[in-house]
């Protein structure tokens, strides 16, 4: 998988179906998850029995079919984690990174958040429109 952004697996889909024989159906059930560490990396994702029993992955959707501005997709509509209750660790948690799986939770896309996010207990999250971004560069 790449570091960051565009992973293997959604590359492979694409080249396949841009310019081989294989179609590629766009993926559904989009969700945002949370990570201590660049994912890639083995990065932990937020366990909801160590760090939060209230996480879970949450819904996210992208601006419309066309809509990309310097070659980025940004996220369309406020992502609202819930108020963080602590788990076993009992402790507050960074979180660095964020991955964006499809509804079969394969891994697609993943960033890193541009300041480190502390969880503490009783706080939600919500990240606005547009905080979240897919963006595809070239080199030539």
């Amino acid at each position: 998988m790449a570091v960051s952004g565009i992973t293997d697996v959604a590359i492979s889909s694409i080249l396949n179906h841009m310019v081989a024989t294989g179609t590629y159906a766009k993926p559904t059930g989009l969700k945002l998850h949370l990570y201590k560490a660049e994912p890639n990396g083995g990065g932990a994702e937020v366990s909801a029995v160590v760090d939060d029993t209230a996480y879970t992955a949450e819904n996210i959707a992208f601006a419309d079919e066309g809509v990309t501005t310097n070659n980025r997709c940004y996220n369309s509509g406020v992502v609202t984690f819930d108020a963080v209750v602590y788990g076993s660790g009992a402790a507050p948690y960074n979180v660095t990174h964020w991955a964006v799986k499809d509804g079969s939770g394969v891994m697609m896309w993943t960033g890193a958040f541009p300041t480190t996010i502390s969880r503490v207990a009783g706080e939600p999250l919500a990240l606005n429109a547009g905080a979240i971004y897919l963006e595809i560069t070239r080199t030539a």
